[in-house]
Formats: structure tokens, C-alpha cells, sequence
């Protein structure tokens, strides 16, 4: 999914020619601005029980030129995300798997995983941002253009 920002593009382009340098560290920063408040959002906004923190961790940003990139660092992060179908969980390097119900052990050779249902968190939050990302923009090139 991507986020496109409109704009006035007569005022982009008067800002680009009146002060390029300027207005491509404007833009630069709201750009980078905009992904870290995607990525804030998500990781603060989302329906899966948190045990250690480690999924929110990989909710990871990167900013290079006048792009942004908001994505998923760890598969259970996709999991969670996109959602799983049921599946069987089978033993493959042991005899049986084991894990806890009702504050006892219980071993058997697979079980049948009910599936993820789909927490699409991060489009989430892009949504959420959009109305801040596109004002946010409007007011960096209002400002630009202000102080020529």
C-alpha cells in the first residue's frame, strides 16, 4: 500500500523553482516525519496481545531522499498482519510438542492451529495519518513560500 499526498503542485513547483534547496529539505522532512508517525501509530494502535514487545519492535521505518518506507522487520509481524488460514502444527525434530493448558503440560504429535485473523495495523495507521501527512505537506511548502 502506498500513501500519495495531494498537493497544490502550482505552489509545489513555484517553492522548487524560487528555493530548490530549501524546499527539498522541507519536503525531506515531512517525508521522514510522516513515516515515523505511521510507525508510531501502528505500534501503539494494533489488536494482537503483546508478550514481549518484539513485534511492535520490528514495526521498522526508513527514510532515504523524498521517500519513506514503513514495513514489517519479523515474519510474525506479516502473521499478524496479513492473518494465517488454519494449519496443522506437526512435530518435526521431536517425538511430540508441548506446551501449557490450564497450568499443565500437554504433549501430542500435532495440533490444529485455528489460524491468525488479519490486523492490518499498518494500513491502519496510514489511513489514520492521511488528513496530518497531506496538511503537514501544505503547510511545509505554505512556509517555504513564505519566508521568499
Amino acid at each position: 500500500m502506498k500513501v500519495s499526498v495531494k498537493a497544490d503542485f502550482n505552489k509545489l513547483v513555484k517553492a522548487f523553482e524560487a528555493a530548490p534547496e530549501e524546499t527539498r529539505a522541507a519536503v525531506r522532512l515531512q517525508v521522514k516525519a510522516s513515516a515515523r508517525d505511521i510507525q508510531e501509530y501502528a505500534r501503539e494502535h494494533h489488536k494482537f496481545v503483546t508478550r514481549g514487545g518484539a513485534t511492535e519492535k520490528s514495526i521498522m521505518m526508513h527514510a532515504e531522499g523524498n521517500t519513506a518506507t514503513v514495513y514489517l522487520g519479523s515474519d510474525v509481524a506479516v502473521y499478524q498482519h496479513e492473518g494465517t488460514p488454519p494449519h496443522i502444527i506437526k512435530a518435526r525434530n521431536k517425538l511430540a510438542l508441548r506446551f501449557v493448558r490450564n497450568g499443565d503440560f500437554v504433549f501430542c504429535k500435532r495440533v490444529h492451529h485455528p489460524g491468525i485473523q488479519a490486523d492490518p495495523y499498518l494500513f491502519d495507521a496510514a489511513e489514520h495519518e492521511r488528513a496530518r501527512i497531506q496538511s503537514r505537506f501544505a503547510d511545509a511548502i505554505e512556509s517555504v513560500l513564505g519566508r521568499l
